[in-house]
């Protein structure tokens, strides 16, 4: 299962807020993706996760915004 978390137009403590919250309501296995617009946000996402906590399936950049997919770990 994919949850999606749309942060575009966000400004980043509450983004980041809003993704650690996401990622503690998943349950092992299932997949967090991420949209979002704030570069400071996508810095920072990797600062507040705990790298063991979760799997990086896909970072991607198009013209309009970032997508990240985070699977998180047992």
């Amino acid at each position: 299962m994919v949850r999606q978390l749309d942060l575009r137009g966000m400004i980043s403590p509450i983004t980041l807020l809003k993704v650690t919250q996401a990622f503690r309501r998943l349950d092992p296995g299932e997949t967090l993706e991420i949209v979002g617009t704030d570069a400071q946000t996508r810095k920072d996402l990797f600062k507040v996760l705990e790298a063991p906590r979760y799997e990086l399936v896909k970072s991607q950049d198009d013209r309009a915004c970032y997508h990240i997919l985070l699977r998180k770990r047992g």
